[in-house]
């Protein structure tokens, strides 16, 4: 199979997620505003982004990080709205190695109608056939940062960004990662008990 093409404006978030008694470690999918992607969205949303604007709301600026949002099954970005990849935490000691366990992509939205459903089922399907096509040639992933790596190949990521309380260096609350800062993420997060990361 033909890999995905690198694409540097998505990007896949990192984060822990600790909500009634389950803790999960999951990546959210992402991508850069570009001005010349809002000029291809439909003119409701850029009415909407202008009114919000001339009421001293910022929409976005480019190079901002926002969550892709389904209108449209042909939008650029839409197919990956409300799509994660995501391991339960081993908070019970169901693992001999406190490593993550139930390693998946899922689509999580809140309502899905007949063409969102389409959209998600060919896109869940393209992904399994990169990472069948991945798992020939390298073999099973052994750890969930090796998940993670491939999920991200299979659709072209090359970043990781994780959000910080602080304001950044670059203006930004984000921690940029390459493949190596995800894998150091992941292992300080994946035991029950997180130990300090910067």
């Amino acid at each position: 199979m033909k890999p995905s093409p690198p694409r540097t404006d998505l990007v896949l978030v990192l984060a822990r997620v600790d909500q009634h008694g389950i803790a999960e470690l999951v990546g959210t999918i992402c991508y850069r505003y570009a001005a010349n992607v809002d000029a291809a969205a439909p003119a409701r949303r850029r009415r909407s982004a202008r009114r919000l604007e001339s009421q001293g709301f910022r929409y976005a600026a480019p190079g901002d990080l926002l969550n892709p949002h389904f209108d449209n099954a042909d939008g650029v970005y839409d197919r990956y709205a409300d799509l994660c990849v995501r391991a339960s935490i081993d908070s019970g000691g169901i693992t001999d190695d406190q490593r993550c366990w139930g390693w998946r992509y899922e689509y999580r939205p809140l309502a899905v109608d007949l063409p969102r459903a389409a959209s998600m089922t060919t896109m869940l399907r393209r992904i399994g056939r990169q990472l069948d096509s991945l798992d020939a040639q390298f073999g099973r992933p052994a750890t969930f940062a090796d998940y993670l790596t491939r999920f991200a190949t299979a659709l072209g990521i090359t970043g990781y960004a994780v959000y910080s309380q602080q304001l950044r260096a670059d203006g930004t609350h984000w921690i940029w990662l390459d493949a190596d800062g995800m894998r150091s993420w992941v292992a300080h997060h994946e035991p029950p008990i997180p130990t300090p990361w910067p």
